[in-house]
C-alpha cells in the first residue's frame, strides 16, 4: 500500500452526484477530479486508492475510523452557513500532517445575489466580513484582479443557465486594498430547489501560496488618468473597476449604472460618438462602453462590458 501523506479536499455534494469520491484539491493545489482520475497524480496505488476511498466514504457517513498501525487519518468538514454539508479536508498517511492549507465554503444566493462565508479565514478576502455575514456579491469583486473577470462572468451565466449539480470552477486573485496578493483556487456546485426557480451556489475556496498573473486589461488602464470598470451587462452585475479612481463604492457604481447606456458601444468608425456624460457625486466624466468578446463566446461567458471613465476636461485634452 502507498499513500504519501496529504491533505485532500473532499467535494461532498459532487460526491453526492456521483458514482465516485470527487477530489476538489490536494497538498494546497487543485485536482478537480474523481478520485479514480486522480489517483496516480496523487502517488497512490491500488491499495492507497482503496484506503482513502474507505476512509472518505466512512467519514461521510459518521462513522469512527478504527485506528491501524502506520495510519494516521485528521479530518474536519466544513458546512455552509445554511448548515449544507460542502467540505471534508481530510489527512490520510503515515506522518504527522503538515499544516493544513485555508480553505473557506460559501454559499451563493442567485436570488437576492448575496453570499455568507464560513470556514478558516472568512476576511481573506479583505472585505471585513465576518463568519456567515450576508454581503452582496459585488463585495467579491472589490479587489479583484481584472483579468480574472472574465471567467467569473462565464461562471455567473452558467449559474444562470446550467443543470442541477454543475461544477463551476475558476483561478482568481484579490490584493486588498494594495496590501499583498490574496491568490485561491474556487469550485463549486450549482443546486437547483422550488422546481427549480430557485439557484445556489455552495463552493470551496483554497487558499494558493501562490499564483502567475497576466496583467493585460488592467496594464491599459493603471498608468493613466482613466477609470476602467467591468460589468456584466446582461444582469447589470459590477465586476470590477481597476485605474485612477478604483476601487469605487457601492454610491458611485450605481451612479455609473444608472446613467450610462451599456448597449451603446464604441465604433472604430465613430470613436467620439459613442461618448456619454455622466456625472459622478457631482463631478463630469465622460464614459465609453466596448464589448470584451464575440457573439459566439457571448452565448457561453454572458455579456462582458469595460466601460472607461475619464474625468471630462481631462477627456478633451
Amino acid at each position: 500500500m502507498s499513500i504519501q501523506g496529504m491533505w485532500l479536499a473532499v467535494d461532498i455534494i459532487g460526491t453526492q452526484f456521483g458514482k465516485d469520491v470527487f477530489i476538489h484539491s490536494a497538498a494546497g493545489e487543485r485536482v478537480a477530479r474523481p478520485l479514480p482520475r486522480c489517483a496516480k497524480k496523487l502517488g497512490l496505488d491500488r491499495s492507497g486508492e482503496a484506503v482513502v476511498e474507505a476512509v472518505v466514504r466512512a467519514l461521510l457517513s459518521g462513522k469512527t475510523i478504527p485506528k491501524v498501525d502506520g495510519l494516521i487519518v485528521e479530518s474536519h468538514k466544513i458546512d455552509a452557513s445554511d448548515g449544507t454539508p460542502v467540505a471534508l479536508i481530510v489527512w490520510i498517511g503515515d506522518r504527522e500532517p503538515d499544516p493544513r492549507p485555508t480553505y473557506n465554503v460559501w454559499v451563493l444566493d442567485m436570488t437576492a445575489m448575496t453570499t455568507r462565508t464560513s470556514g478558516d479565514d472568512p476576511a481573506m478576502i479583505g472585505d471585513g466580513r465576518e463568519a456567515n455575514e450576508e454581503r452582496h456579491v459585488q463585495h467579491l469583486f472589490t479587489w479583484l484582479n481584472p483579468e480574472d473577470a472574465w471567467d467569473m462572468v462565464g461562471g455567473y451565466y452558467d449559474a444562470l443557465t446550467g443543470e442541477d449539480g454543475l461544477l463551476i470552477q475558476s483561478y482568481w486573485s484579490l490584493r486588498p486594498a494594495g496590501t499583498e496578493w490574496v491568490h485561491m483556487w474556487s469550485s463549486c456546485r450549482l443546486r437547483l430547489t422550488d422546481d427549480g426557480n430557485q439557484r445556489t451556489l455552495y463552493g470551496l475556496t483554497l487558499r494558493l501560496a501562490e499564483r502567475e498573473l497576466e496583467s493585460n486589461i488592467a496594464s491599459l488602464i493603471r498608468f493613466g488618468n482613466a477609470t476602467l470598470m467591468l460589468v456584466e451587462a446582461r444582469n447589470r452585475i459590477p465586476l470590477t473597476t481597476v485605474g485612477k479612481l478604483a476601487p469605487l463604492g457601492e454610491s458611485k457604481v450605481a451612479q455609473v449604472l444608472d446613467q450610462v447606456d451599456l448597449a451603446l458601444l464604441a465604433s472604430p468608425d465613430d470613436p467620439e460618438g459613442s461618448g456619454q456624460r455622466l456625472l459622478i457625486d457631482g463631478e463630469s466624466f465622460m464614459a465609453s462602453t466596448f464589448k470584451l468578446h464575440s457573439a459566439r463566446e457571448k452565448e457561453k461567458h454572458g455579456d462582458p462590458v469595460a466601460i472607461i471613465l475619464l474625468v471630462e476636461e481631462k477627456a478633451a485634452v
